[in-house]
């Protein structure tokens, strides 16, 4: 933010402060003038406090209305989240929404079963072609060979991924299934390195699968956001949805708290 706002004191981070609540008790957005007029300061000087918000996107000004900025939003959810009452299915809905709508293809959200034995569906969006994966919410699905069990196994801390690759029973659900341990601990420590995971048609045949993992504002693992959609229709776009699916989750992981340091 504005290094002037540091120069000015106690007096202006107490404005910047007031600012802000009184952008986000206006959802709809409110003038330059009623500011002024309701805070009692200079347009001028308010005018500076809001473009400096507006660089680090903690406001915007659309008709001439200013309102708060996505990083705010997420600055508040991290707040929320400390306390906890962050609301992964909420915060992610929006990003769900807008994935499948841009690439074609069906975005789900997926958390690992509270058994640590599967992964299970909390919510989806389905692709409006005819030909697409569709999945219910509540859904079950095995660990090893999904994208999203392979983020969770990356990304989780230990021992849980090294005890699951250790012990877990590795069933094959399709011909292409990987169920060679020393096989998919290498498939696992990739999925780290490159920040995404990719199956081709191992847990549903003809089904290819891109998952990236979402973090809550602790910087914790909490959930993955899938897209998924047939081989033939996903696998020539693989560069190009890896990365939508990496920039999505960013963004989910944003509205909950987090900022990687």
């Amino acid at each position: 933010m504005d290094g002037g706002f540091t120069r000015a004191g106690p007096r202006s981070v107490a404005r910047v402060l007031d600012l802000v609540a009184r952008l986000a008790a206006v959802p709809e957005g409110v003038t330059l003038a009623a500011l002024a007029s309701a805070m009692g300061a200079p347009k001028t000087s308010l005018l500076g406090l809001l473009r400096g918000l507006a660089a680090e996107g903690y406001a915007i000004q659309q008709e001439a209305r200013w309102r708060l900025g996505p990083e705010a939003v997420g600055l508040a959810r991290a707040i929320l989240s400390a306390a906890g009452d962050g609301d992964l299915v909420n915060a992610a809905r929006p990003t769900l929404e807008a994935l499948a709508s841009a690439v074609g293809e069906t975005a789900m959200l997926a958390v690992l079963a509270p058994d640590r034995r599967a992964m299970v569906y909390a919510d989806k969006v389905e692709s409006r072609t005819a030909l697409r994966f569709a999945a219910t919410v509540g859904d079950a699905r095995p660990i090893h060979c999904t994208a999203s069990g392979r983020v969770m196994l990356a990304f989780l801390p230990p021992p849980w991924p090294a005890e699951f690759l250790r012990t877990a029973r590795l069933t094959a659900h399709s011909p292409a299934s990987v169920t060679d341990r020393r096989a998919l601990r290498r498939i696992v420590a990739e999925t780290r390195e490159q920040g995404f995971a990719v199956t081709l048609g191992e847990a549903t045949e003809g089904v290819a699968g891109l998952a990236a993992p979402i973090f809550d504002a602790r910087g914790e693992v909490v959930a993955a956001i899938v897209l998924a959609g047939p081989i033939a229709r996903v696998e020539p776009r693989l560069a190009l949805l890896s990365r939508r699916v990496r920039e999505a989750a960013t963004q989910i992981s944003r509205r909950l708290g987090h900022r990687p340091t």
